[in-house]
Parts: C-alpha cells; sequence; structure tokens
C-alpha cells in the first residue's frame, strides 16, 4: 500500500475519532445524577486520552522512511563500548567476541561496574580494553560517562551486554556520519530467545511476534522524518562531539537513553534510524523480569517531564515536541485503561450507563469510529503486531505503568536503576504482578452476576442492550486477564540459558562403564554454550562423559558432554526395512574450552537467529508461510530434518534436510554452490544410510552478508544399491504419528495453565462474594423488601411489612428525584397491598418523570381506576388517545388506552357504557384478540352469552380459542355444544390425554356416567397410577350413585400416602354418600380431621362444612361443632356454613338452638327477597 493511502486513513481516522469526541461531548454525555456526571465524565476523559495518544501515534508513523544505505567511512575512530554490571561472563563473552568479530576498525571496551577480576581476565584473554571505576555513581549512565573520560574516539557504540552484534554492526551504520549533522544512529534491539514473555512465536507456521516490533519497525522508522529518532539505551552509534555538547549520557533519570536523545535534538543535531536487525539479544524471559524492566522505563520516561519537559525545552521543533512528547505519556496510559475497564464493573453494579441513552445513532457513530480506527491501524502495523497483542499488554502494563505513573508525579527520590536479569528463572514472586489482574478478574466476573441478578430482581423491563453491551465488555476484559496470567503463572524455565532451536549434524562418541563405544551421527534439536539436545538412532549410555562435535560447513564446535535426558521413540518395521528407532537426548556440556564456548555463540547466530529472523520476516509479508521451493512440488514429502554427508571433490560438507521427497531434498548451508551442480551425498537415517546422487537444481538465499546462508533444492538423478527403496520406507514413516514428529524435530509447546488463573479468579470471587453480597443486600434492602411483595424472592421470602412499606414510601418521595427503578418496585408493592391512593401518587411521579413515555401514562390511569377517582382515569385517558391519534404515535398504545377507559367504566358500574367502549374500540383494532376476548367475557358478565360466542367466532379458531368456547358453553350449561368441540379436537388428536379428560368430564355433567367411567377406565388401563384419573373416576362413581365403590377406591388412594385436597374431598363425599362405612373409613375420616387442623393454610370452607358432617354421622358432635363453630365466626356471613351448624346442632340434639340458627336464616332470606337483592 502506498504511502498517499495510509496518509489518506490516517486523516479520515482522525477526523472520525474527532468527530467521535464531538459527538460524545455534546449529545450523549448522561447528567441524570451527580454519580451519573462522575461516570460519564471518567469515560469520557478515558476516551480523550486514548484519542488523544491515537493522534500523536499517528502523527509518529505519518512519514515512514529508510534512510539510503550509506557506504562506511574511509577513516575514523570508533570505540565500542559494553557496559556491564552483575552479567554472567558466558553473555558476555559472546558479546565480547561478536564485537570482536566486527569487520570495521575499532577498539572493544568492557565497561565493568561490578569491579571483577574474573572480568579482568576475560579482556587479557579475548584483547578487549577493560575499564572500571572504584563506585556505581550514575549506574550506567556514569559507568558511560567514566568511559567517555578516558577514551578519544570519534564515534562511540553503545552495545549492552547481552547484545550480540552481527559482524556488519558499524559497516551499516557509521557512513550516516558522513553528514556532519548527524549525531547518532540507532538500530533495532531484536531478541535471539524468542519464546519469551514478551514474544510470541509458532516455529511450525515461521512466524513471531514481540511487543517491540511495534515500536521498532513502525514507530522508530516514522521517527525519521521529524529527527526524533530515540536513543534506545544500546545499538546506536554516537558522534563524540554531539555527547560532549551534551554533557555526556544523562544522569538525572533513569532512563539516561531517551533523556539523552532528547538533549541531543535540542542542541541541534540530527539523528538516524536504520531499521535492519544489526544486533540479537536477550528478551524478557518471564513475568518478573518484563515488569522490572517495564517499571523502570516508564518511571524514568515520566521523570524526563521534571527535568527536560519537551513540551518546554528550547530547540526542539513541534514535531520533535509532539513525538517525544507521545512517546513519554505513553507510560501514563495505565489509570485511563483501568477507567475503561472498570466501565462495564461500574455499569453493572450502578445500573447507571455512562452515556444518557443507547440510540442507534450512538451506535452508528460508535461502529464507524471503532471500524475507522481498527482498519487504521491495522494498515499501519503492516503485520508488526494486532489487536490480540496490543490488548494483551495493555491487560499486562496498566497496573505497573499506574505505579510508575505515581512514582514519577509523587515520589521526590530519585529512583534507583536496576539491571535486567539475563538468565532464565524468574526473579521473586510473581504475586505482585499478578494480584492487580486477578483481583480485576474477579471484580469483572462479581459485577457480572451482580448486574444481572439486580436487574432480574428488580429492574420492570430487561435491558437486553445495556446488559449485552456491558457483558461483552466484561466478557473482553476477561478473556486478556485470563490470557495474561496463563502466561505469567506458566512454570519458570529450568534452563538458565535460552537454547536456540537449529537443526545441524553433529558427531558423538561415547563409552560406557564396561569401556563399550558408542559412535554415530545424528542431528541438533536445540543448541546454546551450557548444552544441547539431539536426536540419534542408537541408544546411549547415560550419565556418563562422552565427545560431541556439532558439524557446519566453515565451522564446528566440539565439548565433552554428558547425557541427562533420554527419550526413546520405536516404529514398525515397513518394506523389508529394520524397525527405525529415535532416541532424543539432551546433553550438558561439560567443562566446555573457551573456542567450543565461541564456536557455540556464533553457530547459533548464524544457523538460528539469523535464519529465523529472516523466516519470520518473509512470512510477514507474504503472510503466507514460506516453506521453500519444494512448496510447489505435487510429490508428496515429509518435513523430515535428516544428517546429510556431500562429498565435493576432497572436501565434505555437512547439513541437514529441510524437507524431503522421492525425487530431491531441501537443506540449508553457508556454501555457494552452483546451479547444476552434482554431488555423492549421503543421507543418515534411523533405518540405514541412503546414498544418493545429487543435483542442485534450485537456490534461495536465507540471509545474505555476513552470515551468507542459502536455501539449495537438490534432486535426486540417481541412488547406490537399495537407496530408492530406503528412502520410500523413511517416506512411509510419515504415516506413523510419534516417528514423524521425532523425525520432524517437534518441540513441545509451553504449556500455559488455564485452570491456575481460572481458579484464582475464582477464588478472589469467593473471597469478595460474602462482602459482595453484604454490600447488595445492604444497598438494596428495600429493593428486596418491595419485590418480596409482589413475588416470592430467592434471597428473601417474606413480604414487606406496613411499617417498612410507610418508610420506604417516605423515603423515596423524599428525593427531588426519585429513582424511577425505586418507583416502579413500590408502585407494584403497593398495588399488591391495595394502598392505592399512594399508588396514584408514585405514579403521578412517574409519569412527571417521563411525560413522554405512554406506558407511565396506562400507569396512572390503571391506579387512579383502582383508586375508584373514575374522572380522572377517563381524563389521562382520553389526553392519551388525543395526543397518540394527532402525533400518530404507536396504535398499539392507542388501543391499550382505549381498553383501560372501558375497564374505567366497568369500575365506576357503568357495564353496558363499558360494552360500548369495547365496541367503539374493536371497530378500530378487529383484529386485537385479547381484546376481543375481554369483550366477550364482559358479554357473558351482563347475561349477553350469544353475543359472546358471536364475538369468539370472529377470533381464528385455533387450539385454545376452541378451548375457551368449550369452558364457555360449560359455564352456559350448553354440554351438548361442548361435547361436540371436544369431539373436533379429539378427531385431530385422538391420543391427547387432556381432550379425553373434558370429554369425560362433560359427560359426567350430562349424567351419561356409564360413558364417562369408560373413557376414565381406559385412561387408567394405559396410566395405572396417575392418580389424578383414578380421583376423576371416583367423583363419576360417587355422583353416579356408586359411593360404596368410589369410598373404597379413595380409601385405597389414601392409603397410599396422597393427601390431595381434592382427593379429600372427594372422600369425604362418598363417606357421606355411601349405605356402608368401614372402620377404616372413619379412621381416615379422623386422620383428615388431624390432617386439617394441623394444615397452615386450611382447605376450603366448604370442605371443612363437609368434614364437619361427617363426623355428626360418626357420632363426634363435639368435633364438628367445634369445627362449625370455628368456622362461622371467621366467615359470619357464609350460609352454607351456618346451615350446616344448624342441621349438626340438630342431630346432636342441641334443637333450641338449631331453631335459632334456622330462624336467622329464614329471615335474612326474607328480608334480601324484599329488597330483591336475591335473584331466581
Amino acid at each position: 500500500m502506498t504511502n498517499k493511502i495510509r496518509q489518506s486513513l490516517m486523516i479520515l481516522c482522525s477526523v472520525v475519532c474527532i468527530g467521535y469526541l464531538v459527538y460524545r461531548g455534546l449529545f450523549t454525555l448522561n447528567h441524570s445524577s451527580p454519580y451519573a456526571v462522575v461516570a460519564s465524565w471518567t469515560l469520557y476523559l478515558a476516551e480523550i486520552w486514548g484519542t488523544v495518544s491515537l493522534l500523536l501515534f499517528l502523527m509518529q508513523v505519518w512519514d515512514p522512511s529508510e534512510p539510503p544505505e550509506q557506504p562506511p567511512l574511509e577513516e575514523g575512530e570508533v570505540d565500542v563500548f559494553v557496559p556491564s554490571y552483575n552479567e554472567d561472563i558466558s553473555i558476555l563473552r559472546g558479546t565480547l567476541q561478536a564485537c570482536l568479530a566486527m569487520d570495521y576498525p575499532h577498539r572493544t571496551f568492557l565497561l565493568d561496574d561490578g569491579n571483577r577480576g574474573e572480568m579482568k581476565l576475560l579482556c587479557e584473554e579475548l584483547g578487549v580494553h577493560y575499564i572500571t571505576r572504584d563506585n556505581n555513581l550514575h549506574a550506567k549512565a556514569g559507568n558511560l560517562n567514566n568511559a567517555l573520560d578516558q577514551t578519544e574516539g570519534e564515534f562511540v557504540a553503545i552495545l549492552d551486554a547481552d547484545h550480540i552484534p552481527e559482524p556488519n554492526f558499524l559497516t551499516k551504520m557509521i557512513g550516516h556520519f558522513r553528514d556532519e549533522e548527524v549525531g547518532m544512529v540507532q538500530s533495532p534491539h531484536a531478541f535471539s530467545n524468542f519464546d519469551t514473555f514478551q514474544g510470541r512465536v509458532n516455529y511450525e507456521k515461521g512466524r513471531f511476534w514481540d511487543e517491540g516490533l511495534l515500536f521498532y519497525k513502525v514507530i522508530q522508522p516514522g521517527r525519521n522524518a521529524t529527527n526524533s529518532v530515540i536513543f534506545a539505551g544500546s545499538a546506536a552509534i554516537f558522534r563524540r562531539k554531539a555527547l560532549q555538547e551534551v554533557g555526556y549520557i544523562a544522569t538525572e533519570t533513569i532512563t539516561e537513553d531517551m533523556h539523552t536523545g532528547i538533549r541531543m535534538s535540542a542542541h541541534g543535531w540530527r539523528t538516524v534510524y536504520v531499521s535492519e536487525r544489526l544486533i540479537a539479544g536477550q528478551g524478557a524471559s518471564d513475568v518478573t523480569t518484563y515488569h522490572s524492566q517495564r517499571l523502570r522505563w516508564a518511571e524514568g520516561n515520566l521523570s524526563i517531564l521534571r527535568y527536560d519537559n519537551p513540551l518546554t525545552i528550547r530547540g526542539l521543533s513541534m514535531g520533535q515536541r509532539l513525538t517525544y512528547f507521545a512517546s513519554i505519556i505513553h507510560w501514563a496510559g495505565g489509570v485511563p485503561r483501568l477507567a475503561l475497564y472498570l466501565t462495564p464493573v461500574l455499569m453493572l453494579l450502578s445500573g447507571v450507563a455512562p452515556v444518557a441513552e443507547i440510540t442507534p445513532t450512538l451506535a452508528v457513530v460508535f461502529l464507524t469510529y471503532l471500524g475507522s480506527m481498527m482498519l487504521t491501524l491495522r494498515v499501519i502495523y503492516r503485520g508488526y503486531t494486532n489487536y490480540d497483542l496490543i490488548e494483551f499488554f495493555n491487560m499486562a502494563n496498566f497496573w505497573t505503568q499506574m505505579r510508575s505513573t505515581w512514582r514519577a508525579i509523587f515520589t521526590k527520590q530519585k529512583a534507583k536503576f536496576v539491571v535486567t536479569h539475563k538468565r532464565g528463572g524468574r526473579q521473586g514472586s510473581t504475586v505482585p504482578h499478578i494480584l492487580p489482574q486477578v483481583l480485576l478478574l474477579s471484580a469483572l466476573w462479581c459485577s457480572l452476576v451482580y448486574g444481572w441478578v439486580r436487574h432480574l430482581l428488580f429492574d420492570p423491563q430487561l435491558d437486553l442492550v445495556g446488559l449485552g453491551i456491558a457483558t461483552f465488555l466484561i466478557l473482553h476484559h476477561s478473556r486478556y486477564a485470563v490470557a495474561y496470567l496463563r502466561c505469567a503463572m506458566a512454570p519458570a524455565s529450568k534452563r538458565a540459558i535460552y537454547r536456540h532451536r537449529l537443526n545441524l549434524p553433529v558427531r558423538y562418541e561415547f563409552k560406557n562403564n564396561e569401556g563399550k563405544t558408542y559412535e554415530g551421527i545424528g542431528v541438533t534439536t536445540d543448541l546454546s554454550d551450557s548444552g544441547l539436545g539431539i536426536v540419534a538412532y542408537s541408544s546411549l549410555p547415560t550419565n556418563v562423559r562422552g565427545l560431541v562435535e556439532v558439524i557446519v560447513n566453515g565451522d564446528r564446535m566440539k565439548a565433552e558432554a554428558v547425557i541427562r535426558y533420554a527419550a526413546h521413540r520405536e516404529g514398525e518395521a515397513h518394506r523389508g526395512a529394520q524397525a527405525p528407532n529415535l532416541y532424543r537426548y539432551g546433553l550438558e556440556f561439560v567443562d566446555p574450552t573457551p573456542e567450543a564456548l565461541d564456536a557455540a555463540s556464533r553457530i547459533a547466530q548464524r544457523f538460528a537467529v539469523a535464519p529465523w529472523y529472516s523466516v519470520f520476516e518473509r512470512n510477514r509479508k507474504t503472510g503466507v508461510r514460506v516453506r521453500g521451493h519444494l512448496s510447489d512440488r505435487e510429490v508428496s514429502r515429509e518435513e523430515f530434518k535428516l544428517p546429510v554427508i556431500m562429498r565435493m571433490g576432497d572436501e565434505e560438507v555437512h547439513c541437514t534436510t529441510r524437507d524431503l521427497s522421492i525425487r530431491a531434498m531441501r537443506c540449508i548451508m553457508a556454501k555457494p554452490i552452483e546451479d547444476g551442480s552434482v554431488f555423492d551425498a549421503e543421507i543418515v537415517s534411523p533405518i540405514g544410510p541412503i546414498k544418493v546422487k545429487a543435483r542442485s537444481t534450485v537456490s534461495r538465499v536465507i540471509t545474505g552478508p555476513p552470515h551468507r546462508v542459502s536455501e539449495y533444492v537438490f534432486t535426486f538423478d540417481g541412488f547406490e544399491d537399495q537407496g530408492r527403496s530406503l528412502l520410500q520406507s523413511l517416506l512411509d514413516l510419515g504415516g506413523q504419528p510419534s516417528l514423524r514428529s521425532g523425525l520432524n524435530l517437534e518441540h513441545e509447546r509451553p504449556r500455559r495453565p488455564f485452570s491456575r488463573p481460572v481458579l484464582a479468579g475464582a477464588l478472589a470471587v469467593a473471597i469478595f462474594s460474602p462482602v459482595a453480597i453484604g454490600v447488595f443486600r445492604q444497598v438494596h434492602d428495600d429493593d428486596l423488601l418491595l419485590a418480596g411483595s409482589t413475588r416470592e424472592l430467592a434471597m428473601r421470602m417474606e413480604t414487606v411489612n406496613t411499617e417498612d412499606l410507610d418508610r420506604i414510601f417516605t423515603e423515596t418521595l423524599a428525593d427531588d428525584l426519585p429513582d424511577k427503578r425505586r418507583l416502579l418496585l413500590l408502585k407494584d408493592a403497593l398495588e399488591e397491598s391495595k394502598r392505592f391512593p399512594e399508588l396514584v401518587r408514585v405514579c403521578r411521579i412517574l409519569s412527571s418523570q417521563s411525560p413522554d413515555d405512554a406506558d407511565m401514562g396506562m400507569a396512572l390511569a390503571s391506579a387512579l381506576t383502582l383508586a375508584a377517582r373514575y374522572r380522572e382515569s377517563e381524563d389521562i385517558c382520553q389526553y392519551w388517545v388525543s395526543r397518540i391519534s394527532k402525533d400518530g404515535a404507536d396504535p398499539t398504545d392507542l388501543l391499550t388506552f382505549q381498553v383501560l377507559q372501558a375497564r374505567n367504566t366497568l369500575a365506576s358500574g357503568d357495564a353496558f357504557a363499558a360494552l360500548d367502549r369495547f365496541r367503539r374500540a374493536l371497530a378500530l383494532f378487529p383484529d386485537d384478540i385479547p381484546t376481543r376476548k375481554e369483550y366477550a367475557g364482559l358479554l357473558l358478565q351482563v347475561g349477553l352469552p350469544d353475543e359472546a360466542l358471536r364475538q369468539y367466532a370472529a377470533i381464528p379458531q385455533d387450539l385454545t380459542v376452541r378451548m375457551e368456547l368449550v369452558a364457555i358453553y360449560s359455564a352456559l350449561e350448553d354440554f351438548g355444544a361442548a361435547e361436540k368441540l371436544i369431539r373436533e379436537l379429539l378427531q385431530e388428536n385422538p391420543s391427547d390425554r387432556g381432550y379425553q379428560m373434558k370429554l369425560a368430564e362433560l359427560l359426567t355433567w350430562e349424567k351419561r356416567y356409564d360413558e364417562a367411567e369408560r373413557i376414565y377406565r381406559e385412561l387408567l388401563a394405559q396410566n395405572p397410577y396417575d392418580v389424578d384419573i383414578r380421583i376423576s373416576l371416583a367423583e363419576t362413581m360417587t355422583w353416579a350413585g356408586e359411593a360404596d365403590l368410589s369410598l373404597v377406591e379413595y380409601g385405597h388412594m389414601i392409603d397410599e400416602g396422597n393427601d390431595d385436597w381434592r382427593l379429600l374431598a372427594g372422600f369425604l363425599d362418598a363417606f357421606l354418600g355411601a349405605e356402608r362405612r368401614t372402620d377404616s373409613d372413619t379412621r381416615r375420616l379422623m386422620w383428615m380431621v388431624s390432617l386439617y387442623n394441623r394444615a397452615a393454610e386450611p382447605p376450603s370452607l366448604d370442605i371443612a362444612g363437609r368434614l364437619a358432617t361427617a363426623l355428626t354421622l360418626v357420632g363426634d358432635f363435639t368435633s364438628s361443632l367445634d369445627m362449625l363453630h370455628a368456622a362461622v365466626k371467621e366467615n359470619p356471613d357464609n350460609r352454607g356454613l351456618r346451615m350446616r351448624l344448624a342441621d349438626a346442632l340438630s342431630s346432636a340434639g342441641r334443637h333450641s338452638e338449631a331453631q335459632h340458627h334456622y330462624r336467622a336464616l329464614l329471615s335474612e332470606a326474607r328480608e334480601k327477597g324484599r329488597s330483591g337483592s336475591t335473584r331466581y
């Protein structure tokens, strides 16, 4: 993509982002309450910070450029400084050897701030100049300045102790100083330990990402345009004169590199950035090292604002001021990032959104903003990073950045310079580095549960949009918190030195304790200066010293080693070949010589680091995995890594295959070979040597100068002996998964635990759950009371009492702006408690808060009807009917208010006027089924059944409607019509048990008992244990005059443990109608009396009356009369109970009392007859 298109995208993105901020500020801020203002502005300020940071980032990468390559200076004295404090001698040895091997004249100095004798001896051995001092004042900066005072080179190169330079490091950079205005040339930092905390590597796909790639491959090239390249502390060359002008290396802060670069720019010196990788160092291998380093960088950069604020320092251009300032404030992004993480948490906890309203317009604006930003960044990143990595490291760094911001602003004492740990393993506990993320994760999860529970319990309407957005953000943040914790909590490497993954031939020779010699050739899996891994094809003795020799053309490494790890894989014999064996060994070097250590370092840099970076860069640019020229071949091939010995004249060249087919092999080597050259080659394999005649056909450069490693494809012109058959057998081993992975030299991927971070978050949730529950109950205590008055709660079962309801009502209405959610809960509670005057007051407030909300108008109209304020209700309804008709609003609301008018009219006592209102509503909305059903019900109520049935005829005759018609016909005692409908339904679904039960019930009402009993018995044959069917059959038998038989059936059901009150009522009917009652029936009756007396909620009065009558039949007049007296006392207006009491008194011989009750009942009946209140 051209730079013009990139810049156009950046301009568009900037305009959209600014427009988004303007829109947010003008139209979306939530000012509904003081808390809402704080929450809304907190998020808005975080978004402003993010947008400003984005705009500053876009300015830095506006015009990335690579300076033209310059030939090296013909003359120029270069001093190469390697500052050291406590690094291991093995690390420094590799760096110093690489410095000495650089191809431009120079002097190498070790600046030993540790003042160690072994370092001085190392320098004497290698021919390196040694400088030390008596103190460690100003740490690394002081160490460099001390060396500058003691040297005189025109140019000074600075390399960290673990930064191994390429041989052409000086050659590539020194030529830029031909421009006398150039004061510094910087090259990128790169790391040879790919699999680190700050990096992601996939060797199989040839992909690698590192956190620093965005800075070194995207930002720094862009800063060439503004002459504000950042000195990164190493891999840079300075003009001594420039350093002298700024007082050498800055000592005021612990980030002397950034600080020195700003001062150089302020003095007018040019800075140049060369993006070619020229060094390889050690990245932060674990979470402790990573955060120790980032804390120093962040605190040091922010501290620069105290001394040389780029916005105010003299000498900088506007572009330099802004780009340097952008690099500094980047480290202060922890607080805004935390605000973004906590936004959904606070939204769920409080129920208050940080925006006034989530509207379609806001959604479109936000998605446009987000889409333009992500598209632009994707183009700018150029594959060097991605959204997942950015979010991962944002999660990793937010707390460290907050700490550094606090220390830089509020701590007056200068921070201590901490040398980055260069060895594997953790430095101290990981707890301080994972605790913030664990706490954040627990807050995310707790708030998710808290918010959903609060919303489902107390909010009258489910806000799926708001809850959905908050839930999505919670899950989004949780994903990256868990991902970070998985990396941070991964087991620490047991190796102190990183092993480079490379595959080279290795000769070995071991002798066991009996003196037997084991020798052969295998292939390496990895290599470091402390040991190597190999795959051999024969068994070797462990824990004995042996000799290993890594062989590559032009170099070799020879050392004694001991096998510390062994694993064996055995395959199956195939095509007559011997059964293959693979042995994987881990070896530790024993007292390696300096020459061996130097060779290990050279070989790793040449055949591991440089080639892997070439693969990573090529795959990043193409977007696909590069597998070499064999990828276009149609033949089957395997990615076996096998040793190869090629005889080129009198010379033997050793290499390994990268992949292999029956026709060709691909190898990597550092020896130039002309196309068409033919050689004898021997492929060492687990099934024996394969000898071929190889022809070079294709070549491709992997790494150019100075390493000059190339990839070659050799086709097979012929085979010796059984070579072709052996090769085919070898290739067939690819069908055995364990051998295939062994021959491919696959490594186990580092395990990143999933359960550990989840359990840590769950533990934190468990610890904080009691607090959260306590806070929930404290904050929502009144809400729980209110909700408990209208529905059962899992957390609280009791209902609100009068005193609590009075208090909540008073406190809620005392607020100048009562909470709407609380008002809605209070409305429901008052309605359930039938406190209609207070209900009207609450509904009026709700209506005034939302004057355009028709739902609130409906609530007020309904409340006024319940309070018998019919005129006011009518006025409210009429207002809304007129408004909706005028505005053309939702017609459903118009119908609702017309129905409310009809209900209000009915409640006022004018049923026929209510019918007229229903008719008018249906004239406008004839297809509204609920309204038509309600109208039909009212018609039945006023005695117009035929009209009610006509209304049902106008409704689509689905199953529900037809069953309702059955119920209507039954209520009208038109059992024939009901039976006809139910038989039609049975024809459509003859196996439906409900329809069959209903038909039997109708037949019973029609006194067609035999038919009803037959249906019940047929159902019972299919469901012999169904109590409902058995009860219905027994009831039918009672009504058919077979009470004695039904009493037996009821007795069986009671003895089986059934105590349903419908069953017990049927038993009483049968008991009262039976001619023969057994002692068992009497015992069951007395059991029912005790059950009735123990019931928390006694059954209907009708059962009480029948139970008392049954007691009189068995002569228990005392219990009968006690039960009836208690029932009549609670229900003095129940004539049925009073009649039963009179009958019981008469049966007990208490005739005078009975006559008293009879006369009272007769007198009341006559009085009602005269007043016309009784209808016959």
